[in-house]
């Protein structure tokens, strides 16, 4: 069984490429102190509130991100970037019913934009547990030719396979070969993959994917805290205390360390 809370499930789900866009859009239209340009007019000016919103939403200013975005859509209804980032403002303010819409109007804006199918994805499994309806959103956004849109094929596959693998381990397991199938050193797929092979009951094969893993990315808390679940699995205790003690001493304060200490005392993972 995978534990339901597993950190790793959040890292795996990357920030939304259509925000991480936008994101660099906001550098061109601030400086270093923090100061703006002037206001362009026209119809500019939804991408310039969207570019002020995102760069606000970068800032941790939640609430001028908000407004700034809203403000752009207001301009330019039909903006889904701008309903992207306004959801994932949404999603840090809690507001989870706003987030839902406004990834799904960004989804139905932009049917052959993957970053706005894979936001839509990443929310409805990490957030709402909609698990059925998110590996669709997935599938639809790997249906989308390469020739209409060049997109991170590897981080689809991998958030699709880290979605289904709660319900469907073969299914779970295709997704994350064909992420490593586009990039073989992607980290997140190896250590996703690593934890599948685990759950299928392989320890060995857990244990080569996150060596992969390790050599790829270098030590992470999730990596190092599966380690020590892979080979307390496969039995080497000498194993398994040096992965607790890189975790307790290069990561000392990361969410890990409770689930470890549970593990540790004979505590299933919550």
């Amino acid at each position: 069984m995978i534990p339901a809370s597993l950190p790793a499930w959040r890292q795996a789900l990357s920030l939304p490429a259509v925000v991480a866009l936008a994101l660099m859009l906001a550098a061109c239209v601030t400086t270093t102190a923090g100061r703006t340009t002037s206001a362009p007019s026209g119809t500019d000016a939804a991408q310039y509130n969207l570019s002020l919103g995102v760069g606000y939403l970068r800032q941790g200013n939640l609430q001028a991100a908000k407004d700034k975005l809203e403000r752009a859509i207001e301009q330019d209804p039909g903006l889904a970037t701008a309903h992207s980032a306004l959801g994932l403002v949404y999603e840090r303010l809690e507001d989870l019913d706003g987030a839902e819409r406004q990834y799904r109007r960004a989804a139905q804006l932009a049917p052959e934009d993957p970053d706005a199918q894979n936001a839509l994805g990443v929310f409805l499994c990490s957030k709402r547990g909609k698990t059925a309806e998110a590996l669709k959103v997935f599938d639809r956004a790997l249906a989308i030719p390469l020739s209409r849109k060049n997109v991170n094929r590897a981080v689809l596959y991998t958030n699709a396979g880290t979605c289904a693998k709660y319900t469907d381990l073969p299914r779970a397991e295709a997704y994350l070969r064909r992420a490593l199938a586009e990039n073989p050193d992607y980290a997140d797929a190896l250590l996703q993959l690593a934890e599948v092979t685990l759950a299928a009951g392989n320890g060995l094969g857990a244990r080569a994917f996150l060596e992969r893993n390790l050599a790829a990315a270098g030590p992470t808390p999730a990596g190092l805290l599966l380690g020590y679940r892979i080979e307390s699995q496969l039995g080497d205790a000498t194993a398994a205390a040096r992965y607790a003690e890189r975790l307790r001493g290069e990561f000392p304060t990361a969410a890990e360390i409770p689930v470890l200490d549970g593990l540790r005392a004979g505590r299933p993972a919550p």
